[in-house]
């Protein structure tokens, strides 16, 4: 009974032990079916077949069902004097009962027959109800080491499902790869994913195993139509033991006919798909029953697959959200760059920057290499964003780099890439700048401060469209446009060998110059109320705009970070303002610049006297008055010689302050609404 792991092969070796110890003609052994509490014979020696399926006996009937319901043996040595037995044969004379006994579970029963009189003896009962016993308890182990053995299948299965699921996002991949890894790992014989066409209204075959695509699409079930529709309309996964006995299966597909083995042993496990409680298709499989198979291990393993199908399709369906999301933020991103770059968007009203934007529009839709130049600040990258993204290259990369901010061992890597190995710290091939921007456009900023040997590499992509990345020695041809910026004097530094005269010429085909800001003063205000209403929305104030006075201020520098540096005094402005209307204390660091500068050079200008209803001017700088000045006061001659003395003031210390009334104010040491009063009372102009 040690020697075999087959738990069929072992009851057959018990009946044919017990039958040789006792020296009886026939004999069966019986397991407990608890379903139907009938005893079902396993296996029998001279009985005839067709007799023992007919004859099912259930617990508690005749000697065999009640030995099967006590769990006590019985020994009938003469069949005719005992009222229980049931005639199953009739040659029969005297028969043996053991129960197999496990655990205080009874699990079946030997029963032997004889056909003589007292054929059995008590040590013939106890040998076979010991042997019966053990017999049961190896039978107990070897079914649990089945299932064991089935569990750990369905385990490694589940992990190698779960490995092809995260290997890939195709979901008819994924489906055929279930589909054959079932097949292969836990052999069942056939299987289906069955989903829900919501367009069509009707379920059908999304993936097979072992069935022809022209089988497939015959695989068309509407909601409750057989035993698939049915799972998909109740939601319940189903076990079907005799699938060709089932009156609710179609066969539409023809799977009876793909069973090398008898139809009535296959059996069918059928699970439903769910997302968020919505039932959207079902997975099937046919399996080979035999006697020990657990069809309840096998329909928890399908209930988990169908819960990985339906993750597998959720996440598909995120995914195609999640590109289609990025696809339209992609459309948006670029109309939103086509209207920011667009040329009505570049401010100013200026002739040097109307100028500009002809050259601009001339220029962008051809192949033609630009040089942007200007002083730092003036807004050569937004330049080279406009030219891009009117040009029929606007759907292409458009690649940015600084040549100024990579050191100059690392730019030639940056710019053409580099082998795996080319030098330490390659420990893979990269791509380029140039590479990644192929049909598009390439801006290199601060083109000035590129290495002579480098321009000489830039150079040949110029000439021969082509480069060759570091530690390779193929060269692959590129085409992408350069438009090229810098605030250096370029003509300086080739006649200063700094730079390459045929690089200068080559990217100088079409040169564009910025204007600094303070050749441009009439389109400061245009940019003040841009930067006003653009870091307004962005820091959530409301900026109605800048005072007269503000706005004097800032007309009146000379602004040396040209726009960029008008832009950061706006945005800090508006960060630390308290009120809605900006004044000019809230651009401290300009009317500090302007003290600073009045202190370094000084220039007071005496305002010029205007003669008071006399030809003679009044000589208030003297302290003396003429009789003839003084005889045309008369009346008013306190009144206007205080205001003439007030206005020469006002006017002296508005010249020295920059016209910052807060200073002005505080020299006079008045506030400011008096300020603001003898401004409007003396007509004085500012």
């Amino acid at each position: 009974m040690n020697s075999t792991q087959d738990p069929d092969g072992l009851l057959e070796l018990i009946l044919d032990r017990c039958i040789q110890i006792c020296g009886v003609e026939s004999g069966s052994l019986m397991l407990i079916d608890e379903k139907s509490a009938v005893l079902d014979v396993v296996t029998s020696r001279g009985m005839n077949q067709q007799i023992l399926r007919e004859t099912r006996l259930k617990i508690g009937q005749g000697i065999t069902g009640m030995a099967a319901s006590t769990g006590r043996a019985k020994l009938v040595n003469d069949i005719s004097k005992d009222p229980d037995y049931i005639q199953v044969k009739e040659e029969i004379k005297s028969e043996l009962v053991a129960p197999m006994i496990v655990e205080d579970g009874i699990i079946g029963v030997i029963s032997l027959d004889s056909n003589r009189l007292n054929a059995f003896s008590a040590e013939m009962l106890e040998i076979v109800s010991v042997l019966a016993n053990q017999a049961a308890q190896i039978f107990k182990n070897l079914q649990t080491i089945r299932s064991l053995e089935q569990r750990t299948k369905i385990q490694t299965t589940l992990i190698e499902i779960s490995k092809l699921v995260t290997s890939t996002l195709d979901l008819n991949e994924i489906f055929e790869g279930i589909m054959v890894t079932m097949e292969k790992s836990l052999r069942l014989e056939k299987g289906s994913i069955v989903l829900h066409n919501k367009e069509e209204g009707v379920l059908r075959i999304v993936a097979a195993s072992g069935l022809s695509q022209e089988e497939m699409d015959k695989g068309s079930y509407q909601s409750g139509e057989g035993i698939t529709g049915k799972v998909f309309e109740t939601g319940e996964a189903m076990i079907i033991e005799s699938v060709a006995n089932h009156p609710a299966f179609l066969n539409r597909v023809g799977y009876l006919s793909h069973f090398k083995h008898d139809p009535h042993n296959v059996s069918l496990l059928c699970s439903p798909i769910l997302s968020d409680q919505n039932i959207i298709g079902v997975v099937n499989a046919f399996i080979i029953q035999n006697k020990h198979t657990d069809l309840k291990s096998y329909l928890d393993f399908l209930q988990v697959v169908a819960s990985i199908i339906s993750q597998s399709i959720k996440i598909q369906s995120l995914v195609e959200e999640a590109k289609k999301e990025i696809s339209r933020e992609n459309i948006q991103l670029k109309r939103e760059l086509k209207n920011k770059y667009k040329f009505g968007s570049l401010i100013g009203k200026a002739t040097s920057m109307e100028k500009m934007f002809e050259k601009i529009q001339l220029v962008a839709d051809s192949r033609a290499s630009v040089l942007i130049t200007g002083e730092s600040g003036t807004g050569k990258e937004m330049i080279a964003n406009a030219i891009h993204y009117n040009s029929s290259r606007s759907e292409n990369p458009f690649i940015k780099i600084n040549c100024a901010a990579i050191p100059e061992n690392l730019l030639e890597s940056e710019l053409f890439g580099h082998k795996k190995g080319s030098f330490t710290g390659a420990v893979s091939d990269k791509k380029g700048k140039f590479e990644m921007a192929d049909t598009g456009s390439i801006f290199l900023d601060e083109i000035g401060e590129m290495d002579l040997n480098l321009q000489s590499k830039l150079l040949r992509v110029l000439q021969e469209r082509e480069i060759e990345a570091v530690g390779s020695v193929k060269a692959k041809k590129v085409d992408v446009r350069i438009i090229a910026a810098t605030n250096a004097e370029l003509e300086q530094l080739v006649a200063e060998k700094k730079f390459r005269a045929d690089l200068f010429y080559r990217l100088n085909v079409v040169k564009i110059n910025t204007p600094p800001l303070r050749e441009r003063t009439e389109d400061i205000p245009l940019l003040i109320n841009h930067f006003l209403e653009k870091y307004a929305k962005d820091n959530n104030k409301i900026i109605k705009g800048i005072s007269r006075e503000a706005s004097k201020l800032l007309l009146k520098y000379r602004w040396p970070g040209n726009v960029r540096e008008l832009e950061n005094v706006i945005e800090r402005a508006v960060v630390l303002a308290q009120e809605e209307l900006l004044s000019e204390e809230d651009f401290s660091d300009i009317v500090e610049h302007f003290e600073e500068h009045h202190e370094t050079h000084p220039e007071i200008q005496s305002a010029s006297t205007e003669p008071l209803s006399s030809s003679e001017p009044l000589d208030l700088a003297s302290g003396r008055l003429t009789p003839s000045q003084l005889d045309n006061l008369d009346g008013r001659a306190m009144e206007i010689v205080v205001n003439e003395v007030e206005s020469r003031l006002i006017q002296y210390a508005m010249k020295k302050f920059r016209y910052t009334k807060t200073r002005v104010a505080k020299f006079l040491g008045i506030n400011r609404n008096t300020l603001d009063k003898k401004i409007k009372e003396l007509n004085i102009e500012y």
